[in-house]
């Protein structure tokens, strides 16, 4: 009986194990079951979560798609795109806030956006390039003042049809770079400089100098200020690095300008228009926040090249201890030079006193050799006083005015950082030239070798004068137009959009 009990309970046992066994597979299956239908629940709720993504990420498309192709201007396109697409973000992301699901507050951010047709031609009127007629209209009346003004001097054969000629080929080369997208500068300006740098050179290599310098040189040098322009750009945002770097292409430009040119006032006046322009950028944030700091160790740091020019004047390349020292010292004592050095401020003042209102005067000093000499030496506006009359001099000062107003106009207006530093360039180089060249036929500016804007005989004059006008007027037409990050990387033809829930 006994060994039959053993029996039934390790019968009932084994029973039972395989009872319990049973169960645990039974209970595992059904807990993987139902894990694998929770899964495939998930996985229908969110691809059909994607679903909806992907039909609000395609009205979303649809609508700037829609709004975009009423803008007639390609290049604005990106940035508008991009600039509604941020805002459409941000209002969709208060909504989700306020409790609406993801679908419903994107369709409700795009619908309360409009028309896209509507918008779309709203933002065609705003963001399209624009030409200011004012510029290239002024330019032409000075052209042909220039022209009237050079006959005289020059002749019909130089002073109307070669200068006229000079004339018309500026014309192309302004509307040329008028249309090219001058942000250009702004992705190349290193690479531009130094091309520049050593065709200047092979070219003071190869080319005939007279008087000790190179005339196409003294002009050709002023094309490093909107490639300054550029650099100063490139380097922005990196503090006082920036600034440094900045001081160095600064004293690099000084140099080379002074090598190139052999000349003292160009030199000077390059040298003006760079610290000018980089005081600006300092003072608009483009290098950081620091901006006294900065502006302390820029004016620290203009020194060094303060010095070179004292040492270039007085033993370098100038050699200021000859005729152009004499001409200086003429300059404030007239009455101990007046037979030699100072003969041309008694001209200036013979010629002043006896001008008239309207016609020519009557100077005893001047003659056929007097006006070719004047004209070597920039004195146009003298010799237009002389011809024509105190009013036709006054006519030219006006329109020189007018002209740089209106140049100033085009810079203040300017919100992005690469297109006020040049137009500030170009405007400057126009503005002081044509005032040292003012200055000068009065008397009351040392005598030197002026070219002044539209009253300079040459082609290389009216072709450099024609590239900073162009590069205005580039910086003027693309004014309204709005590309988002457009200096830093050429902007693709479309962009593509999605909104994602975080």
């Amino acid at each position: 009986m006994g060994n039959e009990k053993e029996i039934l309970i390790k019968e009932k046992a084994v029973q039972e194990t395989k009872t319990g066994t049973k169960w645990k597979e039974r209970h595992e299956w059904n807990r993987k079951k139902e894990s694998k239908e929770i899964e495939t629940n998930t996985g229908i709720e969110t691809t059909e979560k994607q679903l909806g993504e992907t039909k609000t990420d395609i009205q979303l498309e649809e609508f700037i798609d829609t709004l975009t192709q009423q803008m007639r201007c390609a290049r604005a396109r990106d940035g508008v795109a991009r600039e509604l697409s941020d805002h459409i973000t941000d209002q969709t992301q208060a909504y989700e806030q306020a409790g609406m699901a993801h679908e419903q507050a994107v369709a409700r951010a795009v619908r309360e956006m409009g028309d896209p047709v509507e918008i779309g031609v709203s933002m065609d009127r705003i963001h399209r390039p624009q030409l200011d007629w004012r510029i290239p209209l002024l330019t032409l009346i000075f052209s042909i003042a220039g022209i009237l003004c050079l006959i005289p001097m020059y002749g019909i054969e130089q002073g109307l049809y070669r200068q006229g000629l000079f004339i018309l080929v500026g014309f192309v080369v302004i509307a040329a770079v008028c249309f090219v997208d001058y942000s250009i500068i702004g992705r190349i300006s290193i690479v531009a400089y130094f091309a520049m740098t050593v065709v200047l050179f092979i070219c003071s290599r190869c080319m005939r100098v007279i008087n000790g310098r190179i005339p196409v040189m003294s002009i050709l040098v002023y094309l490093y200020v909107p490639l300054f322009a550029g650099i100063l750009y490139q380097l922005r945002m990196k503090g006082c690095k920036s600034v440094i770097a900045a001081l160095v292409v600064y004293a690099v430009t000084f140099v080379a300008c002074t090598f190139f040119s052999a000349s003292m006032f160009v030199s000077l006046n390059i040298l003006l228009i760079a610290l000018i322009m980089l005081f600006a950028a300092i003072w608009k944030g483009m290098f950081g926040a620091e901006k006294k700091r900065m502006t302390a160790l820029a004016t620290a740091a203009v020194s060094l090249p303060a010095a070179m020019f004292l040492l270039s004047c007085f033993a370098g390349r100038f050699r200021m201890t000859g005729f152009r020292m004499m001409r200086i010292k003429a300059f404030f004592h007239r009455d101990q030079f007046s037979d030699t050095y100072n003969y041309v401020y008694t001209v200036i003042d013979d010629i002043l006193r006896n001008a008239r209102f309207v016609g020519k005067g009557g100077s005893t000093f001047v003659s056929e050799k007097d006006f070719t000499y004047t004209a070597a030496g920039g004195f146009v506006p003298l010799v237009t006083i002389h011809v024509y009359g105190i009013i036709a001099g006054l006519l030219l000062l006006a329109l020189f005015v007018v002209f740089t107003t209106q140049a100033v106009r085009i810079v203040r207006r300017q919100k992005n950082q690469l297109g006020f530093l040049v137009s500030m360039g170009c405007m400057l180089v126009i503005f002081l030239n044509g005032l040292e060249g003012m200055l000068v036929t009065v008397g009351l500016f040392p005598s030197t070798t002026v070219v002044i804007p539209f009253l300079t005989y040459g082609g290389s004059t009216t072709l450099m004068y024609a590239t900073l006008i162009g590069l205005m007027l580039s910086v003027h037409r693309y004014e309204r137009v709005y590309l988002a990050e457009r200096y830093a990387v050429r902007p693709g033809w479309r962009i593509n959009l999605k909104i994602e829930k975080r």
